[in-house]
């Protein structure tokens, strides 16, 4: 099985947009005839896709997207990461690319398993219903960052090279229906079940936890609330974790984890330093760390501190420690979150506020506060409630998933947050450039404003 795993994600992870409409199966080391000829081979594929978001798109977002907006510094840059940090991304930056291609890797992986797997004799229908599901959440999870990062993409429902030759990019709005319908149909035929190691593989609650999600960014607020309610209510992952045990393996919290092999997430080489006496690569923002309350458990659990001497003269840095692992053998192995209940509890808040439900509102904020050793919301009205949520977003779901980035987008706060923030920042940065090597490629694709 690890076997497997290793040559698709070899072979996956070097495919771009441009190889997904250029080609039809992945050339690598196992042919997807073999891959699919069980149901144990294709569930190995189907782990690459999971695979691909923890060691291919988290370990470049979450950094770089960090620095693009107001949550990191960086000691020591290079190309890519100066472009991040004054958030002025060349066309031709590798960063970029690098995630632009895994999610096409992965929205190629889920297009051919779904194909697949429907038409193999060789499957049962159960087997058939509940890979086809996982597929079609991982292909809306992906679609949501290729949207949120890039606008306006190519809608590639297949891997027909002839169709998708020349595909031009379609409007959010279309590429948000397809989300839309790929989680409803995986919210359907998947069960409250995990299957595989702990909450690493999509159920029933997974598809409705996002759903919840797109739907907050769509500002359905109704449907959003409907959605984080039945996932709350299912029971399954109350109570709250403390603080301190969230991000590890066993959280009770846990939607879904993306499951780690050495139980610490690819990321954590980036984000911890070697040790609290070391510089770390990627510290945290002064905006970002006095944006906690004083009495608040998560600034004391979630982030660290390095005090580095050079020359006599001591400073002081803060860095993120949501993750505490960096190295195997570790007796509390991390997996990395993907879906949390804090999260279903700020959506629900969020939505219950727009809809006027101040009361409930606060209430779910107060949930949040609780767990973080704070009092009740002071907000008094439902401008002030909206904000509170805001600040509560910005300290619970910091470096996670790029939340900040995409929180100050859809509030249509992201221009005067930012641009009084740093003074490179243009309101065309709000889309990332679509890589100059797939509009090459490809002479439909339309490059964002600002780019040209």
């Amino acid at each position: 099985m690890k076997r497997y795993i290793f040559l698709l994600f070899i072979g996956l992870s070097a495919l771009s947009c441009k190889k997904l409409i250029e080609t039809g199966d992945p050339k690598n080391q196992l042919t997807t005839d073999k891959v699919f000829a069980d149901s144990t081979s294709a569930t190995a594929a189907l782990g690459n896709l999971y695979a691909q978001f923890e060691r291919g798109f988290e370990p470049n977002l979450t950094p770089n997207i960090g620095l693009y907006t107001d949550e990191l510094n960086v000691t020591s840059t290079g190309t890519n990461e100066s472009e991040f940090l004054q958030s002025r991304l060349s066309v031709t930056n590798s960063t970029n690319l690098g995630l632009w291609q895994v999610l096409c890797a992965v929205i190629y992986g889920c297009n051919d398993l779904l194909e697949k797997t429907k038409s193999s004799p060789e499957f049962p229908v159960s087997k058939v219903t509940q890979l086809t599901s996982e597929a079609r959440f991982l292909r809306a999870y992906a679609y949501f960052y290729l949207v949120n990062l890039y606008g306006r993409v190519p809608l590639l429902l297949s891997t027909n090279a002839k169709s998708n030759r020349q595909a031009a990019q379609n409007d959010q709005t279309e590429v948000f229906q397809q989300i839309n319908t790929d989680l409803q149909a995986a919210k359907q035929g998947l069960t409250e079940v995990y299957l595989g190691p702990g909450k690493t593989r999509a159920n029933k609650w997974a598809a409705g936890a996002m759903l919840a999600r797109v739907y907050l960014n769509q500002k359905n607020w109704a449907a959003a609330e409907d959605e984080a309610s039945q996932v709350i209510g299912s029971g399954l992952y109350l109570p709250l974790d403390a603080a301190a045990d969230v991000f590890k393996s066993g959280s009770k919290e846990s939607i879904l984890q993306f499951w780690t092999q050495q139980g610490f997430i690819s990321s954590s080489a980036n984000l911890l330093p070697a040790s609290d006496t070391s510089l770390p690569a990627y510290p945290i923002t002064d905006a970002l760390y006095t944006s906690f309350e004083a009495a608040d458990v998560r600034k004391s659990n979630w982030t660290g501190t390095s005090i580095v001497t050079t020359a006599g003269v001591s400073e002081t840095y803060h860095y993120s420690a949501k993750y505490k692992n960096k190295e195997a053998g570790s007796g509390s192995p991390e997996y990395l979150m993907a879906l949390r209940l804090s999260e279903q509890y700020l959506i629900r808040a969020e939505a219950r506020a727009w809809l006027g439900r101040l009361p409930e509102a606060k209430q779910d904020l107060n949930v949040i506060r609780h767990r973080a050793g704070l009092l009740n919301t002071t907000a008094g009205n439902q401008q002030e409630l909206l904000e509170a949520i805001a600040r509560e977003r910005r300290v619970e779901l910091f470096n996670e998933w790029g939340a900040r980035f995409i929180d100050l987008k859809r509030t249509g706060t992201i221009n005067a947050v930012l641009g009084s923030y740093k003074n490179t920042w243009k309101p065309t940065a709000a889309w990332f450039p679509i890589p100059q090597s797939e509009i090459n490629y490809n002479n439909k694709l339309i490059q964002n404003l600002g780019y040209n």
